[in-house]
């Protein structure tokens, strides 16, 4: 099976929305952050049926066109339960403080670590990543990790908000420093990258690499 990614760049903060899609031209969107009708146009120029609606967190610049893609296509939406209330009550967190203001929805099923989400021939694997928020999570489709706010081409999500935990990425990050080489990062803002490349050269992995190489060497 043959696979394609579009890459999205939308709303204010310039946020990578990816849609994922098959020979058969099913499909999943991961982090429509906004610009609505850009994505639906995209979908529906290339006909594809949209199974899920995937969110690595809540952040108003990774959801603010769930409400209008979930209406248009009825797709279910994922996202893990810690970072339900900034997708469903939007103006109660910290969106408002950015002077925006985003559609609620509802999220239909909530992640967990180690679920996996059939698609295609294959399965959409979840791996829990808190740090940037506590729901945070990536999802991982054959050799492509969808990162959201987790890890990006040479640096990694930002830990000082209310509802992140720099203790908790630090966990995330050595999780992530095991996955395969030739998996290709797709974060959430930014370009991509692969693992091979930022076990290399992003300096908060490699600190996490030295710090375990001066241990073994104790």
């Amino acid at each position: 099976m043959q696979y394609k990614i579009m890459k999205l760049v939308v709303g204010e903060l310039q946020e990578n929305c990816f849609i994922l899609f098959d020979e058969n031209k099913d499909a999943f969107v991961v982090d429509p952050g906004g610009s609505s009708e850009n994505i639906i146009d995209a979908i529906e120029k290339n006909n594809l049926n949209i199974k899920y609606i995937l969110l690595t967190h809540g952040h108003f610049d990774h959801v603010g066109a769930v409400a209008a893609l979930k209406e248009k296509f009825k797709a279910p939406v994922y996202l893990h339960k810690n970072d339900r209330e900034f997708l469903e009550n939007p103006r109660e967190v910290r969106e408002s403080a950015f002077g925006l203001q985003i559609e609620a929805a509802k999220v239909d099923v909530f992640v967990k670590d180690g679920d996996e989400i059939p698609f295609s021939d294959d399965k959409i694997k979840v791996i829990a990543s808190p740090g940037h928020t506590i729901g945070s999570v990536c999802y991982l489709f054959k050799d492509y990790l969808f990162a959201g706010d987790t890890l990006f081409n040479g640096s990694i999500g930002r830990t000082d908000f209310p509802e992140s935990d720099h203790s908790l990425m630090i966990e995330s990050l050595k999780r992530l420093k095991e996955l395969d080489d030739e998996i290709y990062v797709l974060s959430g803002h930014g370009p991509e990258s692969q693992m091979s490349y930022e076990k290399m050269s992003n300096p908060y992995l490699r600190s996490l690499w030295l710090k375990l190489n001066v241990k073994m060497k104790l």
